[in-house]
């Protein structure tokens, strides 16, 4: 506790140890005339936190994990630059995760990623000697920038699931007479009664059965048409890069790596819903104890398997039978988890802003209408503008989706899982950084800007080559299985025996 001295000093002048606590001790009062004051933790954020550590664990696996994403970064960065980039990220992203764990516990009042970008830019003014209204003005303009950069991420993240989405359908029933802007409209159609989910807590079930039984079901799948071709086996065989085939190709390659770590950007709000906050590091442990060795193991097994020509979609990769068939099934099953999840972040922000209980379903009234018709008519809007988007990207299938995966990734997924949470603990800590914890995050820091910025324009690039406009893409896509691509590794052979 502090002293009534204590209080009389300027913020930058007290113990680092205590400086947490003093900016965070008066929320009502350091939210007066920000945005923040909407979004202010209330009875309504207490009675969300109902979440137990294994529900938070199951929707942070289901979420981040995409070990099939694997071997296409490595054929675009070359295997290298790949792994090394792997090896890194697994270690940098547990540190930060785990750090958004102390900063959320340090600030108690905040529990969101804008929140705690807004109290990071007041702690940063109250250092170098700012006011009450510096403070205040430094507290907006964080929560704003980080706000924008979150819900932009997520939205995106929310369209191109979306797109994953009709296009696995389009894989499965491949004579239809459908295109894909009405596979679209169909998946959207599927989405909505699943967006109704109120919480991050009451995900954790979909998140099982949606999200971590699928990926089970698909990493075996993978190993399955793997073992079965052996396609460093056949002719011409798979071609292998050290280094990138181009400087833009490892831009994204970076970037898409970083989408395969992209889950911190919902952190702090699934913190927020967990009955016992302190537990969060069980959650990090079993999240990163799952997924590192299956990017490992599907990484380099389907790298030595494709090599250069990896897809973005794994499955284009295996010949078209039935375990392929299953696993493209499951995963279009499993993108209605993908898509609420993308998207509750940026719905919670606005229900939360607007009065709407999550927690509730038909009373109290809002706005004079059960809370459900409330939801309804907001997430519905929410969706609409996402289908609106996707049908913008329609016109290919890997490479664009390579291409958005890298857009997401640069724009805001770099930042909340590679150095965000650096400069939030440098800012918030109640403990003094030691010299060598200041190198590392100030190494970080820098990497991810680099990061951010050269994927950011590569991707934009190849999005902007590869649109044509709205309801201008394609009907249908071709969809090219082993060994029928010009590139495929077993074009020349065929395949196996049993295969054919």
């Amino acid at each position: 506790p502090t002293s009534a001295e204590d209080h009389k000093l300027p913020h930058h002048q007290l113990p680092t140890s205590e400086l947490a606590v003093v900016v965070h001790e008066t929320s009502n009062d350091r939210l007066e005339g920000s945005p923040l004051q909407r979004f202010a933790p209330s009875e309504m954020s207490q009675r969300l936190r109902r979440t137990p550590a294994w529900g938070a664990a199951v929707n942070s696996i289901a979420f981040m994990c995409v070990p099939r994403s694997v071997p296409a970064c490595f054929a675009a960065t070359g295997w290298l630059l790949g792994g090394v980039s792997l090896v890194y990220s697994s270690v940098v992203t547990f540190d930060t995760g785990m750090l958004l764990g102390t900063v959320c516990a340090a600030v108690p009042g905040v529990s969101s990623f804008p929140g705690l970008a807004g109290e990071s830019g007041a702690a940063l003014s109250a250092r170098c000697g700012g006011g009450s209204a510096q403070q205040a003005h430094w507290r907006t303009i964080g929560w704003w920038v980080v706000a924008v950069l979150q819900h932009a991420t997520y939205y995106l993240t929310g369209v191109s699931e979306l797109i994953y989405f009709e296009q696995f359908m389009g894989q499965l029933f491949e004579t239809s007479p459908l295109c894909q802007w009405q596979w679209l409209l169909i998946v959207s159609l599927l989405s909505l009664p699943v967006l109704q989910v109120p919480s991050f807590h009451t995900t954790r079930i979909a998140a099982l059965v949606l999200g971590v039984l699928p990926l089970a079901l698909n990493v075996i799948v993978a190993l399955y048409e793997i073992a079965l071709v052996e396609p460093w086996n056949c002719e011409p065989g798979p071609t292998y890069s050290v280094w990138p085939p181009t400087a833009s190709k490892l831009a994204v390659g970076f970037s898409a790596i970083a989408y395969t770590f992209g889950g911190h950007g919902l952190y702090p709000e699934q913190i927020r819903e967990m009955a016992q906050p302190s537990r969060w590091p069980t959650v990090m442990i079993a999240t990163y104890a799952t997924c590192i060795p299956l990017y490992i193991i599907v990484g380099i097994l389907g790298y030595a398997a494709y090599g250069d020509f990896s897809r973005a979609n794994l499955n284009l990769n295996f010949p078209d039978n039935a375990a392929n068939r299953l696993s493209i099934g499951v995963q279009a099953v499993g993108e209605l988890f993908f898509v609420l999840e993308s998207d509750l972040v940026s719905i919670l922000a606005i229900e939360l802003g607007l009065g709407l209980d999550p927690s509730s379903c038909t009373s109290p009234p809002w706005q004079g209408m059960p809370p459900w018709l409330g939801r309804l008519g907001i997430r519905s809007c929410f969706l609409a503008s996402q289908v609106l988007v996707a049908q913008m990207l329609l016109s290919g299938e890997g490479d664009t989706l390579l291409a958005l995966q890298s857009l997401i990734g640069s724009v805001g997924m770099v930042a909340f899982t590679y150095f965000l949470p650096y400069i939030f603990h440098a800012l918030l800590s109640r403990q003094p950084l030691s010299r060598g914890r200041k190198i590392w995050a100030a190494l970080n820091v820098t990497l991810g800007l680099v990061v951010m910025i050269t994927g950011l324009g590569t991707s934009l690039a190849e999005l902007a080559q590869g649109a044509h406009g709205l309801f201008a893409g394609d009907c249908h896509l071709a969809w090219s299985y082993a060994p029928n691509a010009p590139d495929d590794p077993c074009n020349s052979s065929g395949l196996p025996p049993w295969e054919t």
